[in-house]
C-alpha cells in the first residue's frame, strides 16, 4: 500500500489559463447540479433569490479550486514540486480542497440555512455533503487522468546508434557560454556537452572533458545560455533543463512524463509534457 502511494502521479497544476478554465467549469457543474436536482431538501426551501443562492455554491467551488491550484503552490513550492508529485500528495491535495470547500460552505450556508450549526458536528455533516457531491467526479477524474498519462508515457525507447541526431562525420561545433558578468565563460564542443541544469540564478553545465564528467556553474539564466547555443540537437526539454539529444541512450516514462537516460551516466533528465514531441525523434 505504501509503495502504491509513492508512485508518480501527473502534476495537476498547470498554466494560469488552464487552472482558471478548469475551476470555472467545475464551479459551473456544481451550480448546475444544485439548480437542477436541488438535493438535501433544497427543493422545499423557499427564498426570493433561490437561483442566485444555489449558484453561489458553484462560485465557492470555483474560488476554492482556483486558490488550491494557483495560490497554494506558490505558498508551498517544495510540497508542490512537479518532479516529486506522487499519489499520496494528490490525495492530500484533494482532501485539503474538500476541507477548504467545506469551510467556505459552512459560512455561506449559515447566511441562508440557520439550522446548520457552526459546530464540529455541523462541520462533519457539511464535509460529508461536499465529499458526497464531489466523490464521483473527483474519483473518475483522478483515475482517468492517471490511466491516460500512464498509457501515454509508460514506454521504453532504446536509441539505436544510427538514430543519433549528430553523425560522427559532422563538423565539430564549438559552444561558448558566457555568464551575466560577461567575464566567466565555458567553452566546449557541442558533442561533449550533456545537459545544462538551471537552479535559481545559476546554471550548471555538465560536459565531458578527458573522458570525465565535468560540472561547472555559471551565474546566468538557462534561457540566456540557451540563446548562445547554435546546435540543433541541443534543445530545451524542461523549464530547468537543456539537453544534448545526441547523448540520449534511452527514453523511459511514467505517469508524470518522459525521462531521458544519458550515455554512460547514471543520470536522467525530465521531459516536460509541453516538450514531449521531442521524444518523437527517437521513435
Amino acid at each position: 500500500m505504501l509503495k502504491l502511494l509513492q508512485q508518480p502521479y501527473p502534476f495537476p497544476h498547470k498554466s494560469l489559463g488552464a487552472c482558471l478554465r478548469n475551476s470555472l467549469i467545475e464551479g459551473a457543474g456544481v451550480a448546475l447540479f444544485f439548480i437542477v436536482f436541488q438535493p438535501f431538501g433544497l427543493n422545499e426551501w423557499k427564498h426570493p433569490h433561490k437561483l442566485w443562492v444555489l449558484m453561489g455554491f458553484g462560485a465557492i467551488v470555483s474560488i476554492c479550486t482556483a486558490f488550491n491550484r494557483l495560490v497554494l503552490p506558490a505558498l508551498l513550492p517544495k510540497f508542490f514540486n512537479e518532479q516529486k508529485w506522487v499519489i499520496w500528495k494528490e490525495i492530500a491535495d484533494i482532501l485539503f480542497l474538500l476541507l477548504l470547500i467545506t469551510c467556505a460552505n459552512m459560512f455561506y450556508s449559515k447566511l441562508f440555512f440557520h439550522y446548520l450549526p457552526l459546530t464540529p458536528l455541523g462541520f462533519i455533516a457539511m464535509f460529508l455533503i461536499v465529499a458526497l457531491v464531489g466523490l464521483v467526479p473527483i474519483s473518475f477524474g483522478v483515475m482517468s487522468n492517471y490511466i491516460l498519462q500512464l498509457k501515454k508515457y509508460n514506454q521504453t525507447i532504446v536509441v539505436q546508434p544510427h538514430e543519433k541526431t549528430i553523425p560522427e562525420t559532422k563538423a565539430i561545433i564549438s559552444i561558448r557560454l558566457i555568464a551575466e558578468n560577461e567575464k566567466d565563460t565555458i567553452e566546449v564542443n557541442a558533442d561533449d556537452l550533456f545537459f545544462i541544469e538551471s537552479s535559481d540564478n545559476y546554471s550548471t553545465v555538465f560536459y565531458k572533458k578527458d573522458n570525465t564528467l565535468q560540472k561547472e556553474m555559471l551565474r546566468s539564466s538557462l534561457t540566456r545560455l540557451e540563446s548562445q547555443i547554435n546546435s540543433p540537437d541541443i534543445v530545451r526539454c524542461h523549464r530547468s533543463y537543456v539537453i544534448n539529444l545526441s547523448k540520449v541512450e534511452k527514453v523511459t516514462g511514467n505517469a508524470q512524463g518522459y525521462k531521458f537516460h544519458l550515455q554512460s551516466l547514471d543520470l536522467t533528465v525530465p521531459v516536460a509534457r509541453k516538450y514531449s514531441e521531442i521524444v518523437e525523434r527517437f521513435k
